[in-house]
This record gives structure tokens, sequence and C-alpha cells, in this order.
């Protein structure tokens, strides 16, 4: 078997494929248990099967490593990668050094730890050991241990690679190195950082003089320049906030400069198949702060490495609350590594924590809303709970809770899940690899407004009135863009560092969240956008600086805009447009000279104070509201709905009567489509829905009569769109889950399910519609519809049963 990494697919044997991989741990797993659970594992329908390897595990004392089970019986990884490859299952191995994996001391040795701690731990900037699991990356001692770390693994990984015939097809390099910082909310002062430091300025600046102006600061050399504070120290001035934005990007080069070198190391020791790196980010079902852990990376993004990094999706429970985070989630880490594959490289599949009981009606929900919100591989975490060797879990005995196998292999309810969504996913993996979202409407992504992980409190001296940090979640993320997953919008998310002019000018609309601090290239990108003819919906603020705190008013320049204030009241309202007493935050941008020359006014204030504007720039248009607004009452939602409605942007491609259905098409560029109905309440709707045709764009109604049907409680229907069977004739659609697909000469057998209160129905299109016969469920005849050249078939279903379905022609 081959396989690589292309551009944004994973391609195995020359085919574009969905990953399809579970997370086991052998050395959490009896060895007399592991062929159990590899046989489950094939017959689930996986593909692949991933697992850390623990340098504390397989190094107990310095210099003994055993690969082969001689100390340990579940040390034996060389016999856990045969087992694998008995069963046709190919491997994903994850090294570390760092693994976390609620693994004590994170997957670092021991003796390490007892011998090497004091000098190798983070360390605060008054020299105290950082109270979490964090090294100095760069510290020689640490370094060198890793080395003969690799020295020993890497070799047996290279050998047991595809392109030496064996099983393993992808390799992890470290796992989540940002996240000590990141929750800890505490850079590493210790080791050569300050050094590093130095010399990363030394690249920004030709002239020590230049970053005293911009620093305030007195420094005789670069030499001389010390570490910016720690904690909650508030910043003193813009200069020292403009020295925290150095700061921040330095971390970025700086775990940048440490994967960078590791990968290298792993192919200097022969190590050749596709390398990645995982983001983590969801903090107790939400996603929000994903966004920080993902700029942390930016230095590693597109053609600046080879590496492909994994997103985590732990939604824990999945409803209305957090509907919208997975997609916010894949749309940003596309935006932001580029034409690389979208993988889940821990893919929620039960629940490191006891109290949180996960079910698998919930999780089908979220995993087929997962396929439709763009994901092509995941990897179920964990397929199989574990027990932890003794005095080695950070939770105990136990790792992991509600998985699809316990550790003695026992099937639970979240097995039949697994495998229902693996059928689901190889029945229909073509359109699933092939399908994109078509977008004329974008958000922007601005990666500094997350650049925030060691971010100090904003005070009184920067003089910022908008701090991105503070209003990011409820203004942007659960705002913004979850009004847009509501409304049903199909958009696309673009970084707006990297976004090119030509594919900003593809979107008819495009909408920023916008704060004080904004560099000149992403104020020049928009101004050329709105001048080329864009429509450019801008909130809360114009920016008036850059991240470095220097004035720049290149946006406001080509807008016209010179003198704003800002305006506070009480429970704060606005109108907007005719929309009345519309609730907003403090405080709002205002023009106390009246509208900019040749605006219309968009909002004003309680006091009657313009707070917003519509111009003419150009050839587009700005509208601009200086409030943000959020997604916490009705009244907001016609807000969003008027503003897009005032654009040319085609909004969506599929509509429901219903505002509690969530839908999505994606489209392939040979004719088919996949199509996700979604109902996230603990309650069942009616609605009707319609989709559009891929090729030739009528709207289709689902079901085909166009009447409103039942849609089941926290459920969703995905189903492939014109999928083409034979030739002249199509799938168009059905309301089951398509398990298995079965076609010769005489007759298409479908293996189907679905829930009991979902109108069963399968239409199929094209001019050997007349071809069919005859149709039967279980061997039950069922009525034909002929509808010019389509045929619809109408059934119920059969409550957690399968039905075989034949199509005789």
């Amino acid at each position: 078997m081959s396989f690589e990494v292309r551009g944004k697919h994973f391609i195995a044997d020359e085919k574009k494929s969905f990953l399809l991989s579970g997370e086991i741990h052998y050395f959490r797993i009896k060895r007399e248990l592991w062929d159990l659970h590899l046989q489950y594992a094939k017959e689930c329908g996986l593909t692949t099967v991933s697992t850390y390897v623990p340098w504390a595990w397989h190094e107990e004392e310095e210099g003994n490593f055993d690969f082969e089970g001689k100390s340990v019986a579940e040390k034996d990884l060389v016999g856990w990668i045969d087992c694998c490859e008995k069963y046709g299952l190919k491997c994903i191995l994850k090294p570390g050094p760092f693994i976390l994996a609620e693994w004590r001391g994170a997957g670092i040795p021991d003796w390490f730890l007892d011998q090497y701690a004091d000098e190798t731990k983070m360390k605060t900037r008054a020299g105290l050991n950082v109270a979490s699991d964090g090294l100095n990356l760069f510290n020689p001692v640490y370094l060198e241990k890793v080395g003969k770390w690799y020295d020993q693994i890497m070799p047996l990984v290279a050998k047991r690679q595809t392109s030496n015939g064996g099983p393993v097809i992808m390799m992890q390099v470290c796992n989540e190195i940002g996240v000590f910082s990141w929750l800890a909310h505490q850079a590493d002062y210790g080791g050569k950082v300050k050094m590093q430091f130095i010399q990363f300025v030394k690249e920004q600046f030709d002239d020590i003089q230049l970053l005293n102006q911009l620093w305030d600061t007195h420094y005789v050399d670069f030499e001389a320049i010390e570490l910016p504070p720690d904690g909650n120290m508030p910043y003193q001035s813009k200069a020292d906030r403009a020295r925290d934005h150095f700061w921040h990007d330095f971390w970025r080069r700086y775990y940048a400069d440490y994967l960078r070198m590791l990968s290298q190391w792993v192919r200097d020791r022969g190590v050749t198949v596709p390398l990645y790196h995982n983001l983590p980010g969801w903090i107790y079902g939400n996603g929000f702060e994903f966004p920080v852990n993902i700029t942390m990376y930016e230095d590693l993004f597109g053609s600046k490495s080879e590496i492909l990094f994994g997103v985590d999706h732990i939604p824990e429970f999945q409803s209305y609350r957090n509907l919208h985070d997975d997609r916010i989630i894949n749309d940003i880490t596309r935006a932001m590594q580029g034409d690389k594959p979208l993988f889940a490289a821990e893919f929620q599949c039960g629940s490191r924590e006891y109290h949180v009981e996960t079910n698998p009606r919930e999780m089908e929900l979220f995993y087929k809303a997962s396929i439709a919100n763009g994901l092509t591989g995941w990897n179920y975490y964990m397929f199989s709970q574990g027990k932890n060797p003794p005095a080695k879990g950070y939770s105990g005995d136990t790792f992991y809770w509600f998985n699809p196998l316990t550790p003695d292999a026992t099937k639970t309810a979240a097995w039949n899940l697994v495998h229902k969504l693996n059928r689901i996913v190889k029945t229909c993996e073509d359109v699933i690899v092939e399908s994109t979202r078509k977008s004329e409407v974008c958000v922007l992504f601005y990666p500094p407004y997350y650049a925030t992980e060691l971010e100090r409190p904003i005070g009184q001296a920067t003089d910022i009135i908008f701090n991105p940090s503070a209003i990011r979640r409820p203004a942007y993320f659960d705002g913004l863009l979850k009004a847009l997953q509501i409304l049903n919008i199909d958009y696309d998310m673009a970084d707006l560092k990297q976004v090119t002019q030509v594919e900003m000018q593809h979107y008819k609309q495009i909408w920023l969240f916008s704060a004080d601090e904004m560099d000149a290239e992403p104020q020049q990108k928009l101004s050329i956008y709105l001048q080329n003819g864009g429509d450019l919906v801008i909130f809360p603020q114009l920016p008036d600086r850059d991240l470095a705190q220097q004035s720049c008013t290149l946006l406001r320049d080509t807008i016209g805009i010179s003198t704003v204030e800002t305006e506070s009241t009480d429970s704060a309202l606005i109108d907007v447009y005719n929309l009345k007493d519309i609730k907003c935050a403090n405080p709002q941008i205002i023009f106390p000279n009246g509208a900019p020359e040749g605006s219309t006014v968009l909002a004003r204030t309680l006091k009657g104070s313009i707070c917003g504007f519509e111009k003419n720039i150009g050839k587009g248009k700005i509208r601009f509201l200086g409030a943000w607004i959020g997604f916490d009452t009705e009244g907001h939602r016609p807000v969003y709905e008027s503003i897009l409605k005032k654009s040319n942007a085609k909004l969506g491609s599929v509509s429901t009567s219903n505002y509690h259905l969530l839908a999505r098409q994606r489209f392939t560029d040979d004719g088919m489509a996949l199509l996700f109905l979604g109902n996230y309440y603990n309650e069942s709707h009616q609605s009707t829905a319609s989709y559009t045709h891929p090729q030739t764009g009528e709207a289709i109604s689902i079901p085909y009569n166009g009447s409103a049907i039942v849609w089941p409680a926290m459920y969703a229907l995905l189903s492939p769109i014109a999928m083409n069977l034979i030739e002249g004739l199509y799938l168009l659609h059905t309301t089951s889950d398509l398990l298995n697909l079965k076609i010769d000469s005489e007759n298409i057998e479908l293996q189907l399910v679905g829930d009991r209160d979902l109108k069963g129905e399968l239409v199929f299109e094209g001019i050997r519609c007349q071809n069919i016969k005859r149709a039967s469920l279980n061997g039950i005849e069922l009525a034909i519809q002929y509808i010019s050249n389509r045929v619809v078939l109408s059934y119920e279903h059969i409550h957690l049963n399968e039905m075989h379905l034949v199509v005789y022609l």
C-alpha cells in the first residue's frame, strides 16, 4: 500500500481517501487482548490504528530500551505493529517526546525529571519552576536525551513504514507543545530564551535606536534587552504593548524552530512518512479558545513546513450551545494551514472525564456535521478504553470512559455507532472527499487578535477601546459566526494575513471583526477590495494603529474618516436600518460631526448619535457598525439578515422553513453534492427543506413532494446528491443513511437505516428510470411513483434495524 498527503487529500494507493483511524494504546491493553481489540477494530470498519509510543514506557531506566516486551509484555511495540499488519490495519505512531495522553510527566521519563527537572523545567521571569509539565524545549540536556530516544525509535519506525512494505503510514512529531504556556498563561524565561529573543529582535530591527523609539526604552545595544514581564502586570504604555506584540511573535518562531528541528531529526533517521502535529483548544465542550492555539504555530503553515496540523474535536455534549464550534475550527484551520487535509487527530469517541457521559445519538449528529463541515479524516479518540500501568496514569488506573471497546474488548453502544459511520463514509467516500462549499460570502480571520496566550491586562495607558481578547467570543465566535450558521449561510473563512487580492475579489460580501490595531498590509488589502467593487462589512471599530502601536489609518483614509468618539449608555440599545432597540455592548463608536461625507446612516444610538454608516468607495461599498451585538436575543437575527441581503451574494444552497433545522450543501466538480440537515434540539421539529441540484441548479424538495415533515430531535440527515449509479441512473437523494451499495446488471441493492420518526424516501433520476421494473424493502413490494425522469420510493424506517432495499432493472 502507498500512502501520502497530496494537497488537501490523503492518497491511499493513488486514490483520494477518507482516513478512518481509531486510537488504541497497546501499553494500556493486556498483551493477550491485542488480537481481539484489533479484530474488532477491523470489523468496525477502521483502516488505521493510532497510538502514542511513550518514551517514559520504553526507556524506564536511562539507556535501557525495550521495544520487544522483554521486560513487560505490553512494551512489545514491534509485536503490536506486526499484529496490526496481521489484521490489515495501518498504523499511526506518536513517539513524542511529549505525548501528554494523561500520562504522568506527559511522557517524559521519570529518570529524566528526577535528574534534570531543575535545569530543564519552564521558568518564570523570577527563575521559579512553572507548575506544569512543560520543559525548556532547547535545553541542551533535554535535546541530547531526545536525540538518543530518536536514535532508537526512528529506525524502528522507518523499517516498518509503507515505503519499506510495512503498515506505518503517518507519524506525529511531539504533541501540543504550546499547551503548557496556554494553560498556564506563562512563557518560559529559562535556558537560552533571552538569547533567542534578542536574536529574533535583531532580525526585526536594524538599529537599537529604532527599537528604543518603538518600545520607549533606553538600551545601549541589543544585548542589553530585557525580557517582558510575566504575570498580571498591566501594560504601562502603548510602547509596552508594542513590545508584547514582538514577544508573541517570537514564541511563534520558537515553536516553529523546535518542530522544524525535530522534523529534520526524524528525516535524518530515515522516516519518510507524512508528519503531523496536534492542535488542542476545546474547553469543557466549547472551542472558542482553539484560535489561540492555532496562531501559536503560525510560522509553520503553508510552505513554511511539511507538517500537517490535526485538530482536536471534543464537544463533550453536542447541543445548540456548541453546534457552531466545530465548523469554525475547521474553517480557521483550513484558512491558516492552507492546502493540506483537514484531519481530526483527536476525534471524540468517549470521554476523558467520568462525569461527561456521552451518548451515541449526540455523537452521530456531531460526526455527520463534521463531514458536512469538511473533515477528510479522523481518529476516534479513544476507540478502546485503557488501563494504565501502575503509577503511570495522570487520572489513576483508568484511561477514558464510554468508548466502543472496554479494556477487555467488550463492545458498547458506541461500537455500533462507529461501525455505522464508517460504513456511511466508505459508501459515500468519493462525494465526501471531493465536495467543497460554494460560497459568495467570506468572514475574515485576523490571527493577531488571537495571539494572546501571554497577554497582560490592558490598563488605561494603552488607550485601546476594543481589546480583541475581551470581546472576540461574544462578538465574533459566538456572535457573527454562530449567527451565520443558524441562518444557513454558505460562507468561507480566510486568513486576512495570507489571503490574496484575487481570492478576496471572488467574494461578493466580506465580513470583518475589527479592533483598534491592524497592520498596514491588511488595511491595504481591505481598501483595494473596496475600490475594486467589494462589499465590506466591518464592526465594531476602524483601526487607527498598527500592532506596534504606531498610527496606521490607511483604511480610515480610504473611507474618509477623521474624527470619532465613543458613547456608553446603561443597557445600551441601537437602531439598525428600520430595526429598533437592538441590544448591543458598550461602548459605541460615534461620529460627532455627522455621517462621513457621501454616506448614509446605518445605525444610531439611544441618544441619536450616528454609530454606523454605508458608503460607496470606488466600485464597492463599506458598511460599518460601530458596535458589536453578538447573538443572544431574537432581535439580532434580523440585523445580520438585513446586512447580508444588502449584498448581491447568493446566501445559501439549502433553504428550510424552520430555523431550528441547520443545513449545509457541498458540491463536487463532477456534478454530485453532499447534503446535511440537522436538528440540534432535544425536541422534534417540522419543516420543509429544499436543496440545489448540482447539475441543473433546480431547487429540489426533500421530501420530494415539498411537504413539511418531522425532523427528529438531535438527529441529522447526511445524503449524497445526484450520485451516479450506472450510466443514465442517479441516486438523487435519500432520507436514510446509506450503509452499503451493490450494483449489477439486473438490480441495485441498498443497505439502509434511519430514524423511525423520519419519513423514509429514496429518489432516482435519469433516463434509465424507465428501466426500473419494481422495488422491494425487506422482501415487501414498494409502490413506485414515476415523475418525469424520476422515481420516488416512500417507506417507513424500522426502529434500530437495517433495511435491505432492492431496485430491479
